[in-house]
């Protein structure tokens, strides 16, 4: 019984110590996390995710998993009876996401994470502009378009 405790303390340990840099974990690491635990630690899936959301409580930890959770309510209400919501309405979903990360996310991973929220739950984005298209939609999460083509610029024909 003394050598799950101290792997508990252990465990509890190395959560903290991942997130002394950025007070956010994202899924990703979340599940890493939990990997670890489960396998270095040898403790049971359900202790591991325990300890996590313990910890992520105790130190003031965000996690991506709850944030996407808080976001729901709040695009339902931005995105109506329809579920589209508008470019300034989707702009101010992603700052607020960056507050509730703790404003530890950059302006375009946020947009990014309301995206990926969005599409999980059947929202959709208004058109807009002159033009009356979704290319400010479309464009966010692509990173640079042309990162190939200096590249391929100086390549011998």
């Amino acid at each position: 019984m003394a050598e799950t405790d101290m792997a508990r303390e252990r465990f509890r340990g190395f959560v903290e110590l991942s997130g002394i840099d950025r007070p956010y974990i994202s899924k990703a690491e979340e599940r890493r996390l939990l990997e670890q635990g489960i396998s270095q630690f040898e403790l049971e899936p359900y202790e591991a995710r325990g300890i996590v959301l313990d910890v992520a409580q105790e130190r003031d930890f965000r996690l991506e998993r709850d944030i996407d959770r808080r976001m729901l309510p709040i695009l339902a209400r931005f995105g109506g009876r329809r579920k589209k919501i508008g470019r300034r309405k989707f702009n101010h979903a992603a700052s607020l996401y960056n507050t509730l990360a703790g404003g530890v996310l950059t302006d375009e991973e946020a947009k990014v994470r309301v995206k990926q929220v969005m599409e999980a739950n059947q929202f959709k984005p208004k058109r807009g502009g002159l033009t009356y298209t979704r290319g400010w939609y479309k464009g966010i999460g692509e990173g640079k378009k042309n990162a190939k083509l200096p590249a391929l610029l100086s390549r011998d024909i």
